[in-house]
């Protein structure tokens, strides 16, 4: 489902990921925001969901899906 790893998260604000931690899928969102140092990013609430943070230190890391970065770059 997903294509790359990113570890720029700076480029991911507005792009639909997966977020994996240990190898497997914790989460699919979109992510609002991007911390100033690049080490967070915010997934916006969808559903029942809550807006969520994910925090590289903590071993998330984030796969944008097919698609979302051709989207992000028209």
């Amino acid at each position: 489902m997903s294509s790359a790893l990113y570890g720029d998260w700076n480029e991911l604000t507005g792009l639909d990921v997966e977020i994996k931690k240990d190898g497997r899928s914790v989460r699919i969102g979109h992510v609002g925001a991007v911390t100033r140092g690049a080490d967070a990013l915010w997934l916006e609430n969808h559903g029942a969901q809550m807006r969520t943070l994910f925090e590289k230190a903590e071993g998330y890391t984030a796969w944008p899906l097919s698609g979302s970065t051709e989207m992000a770059a028209r």
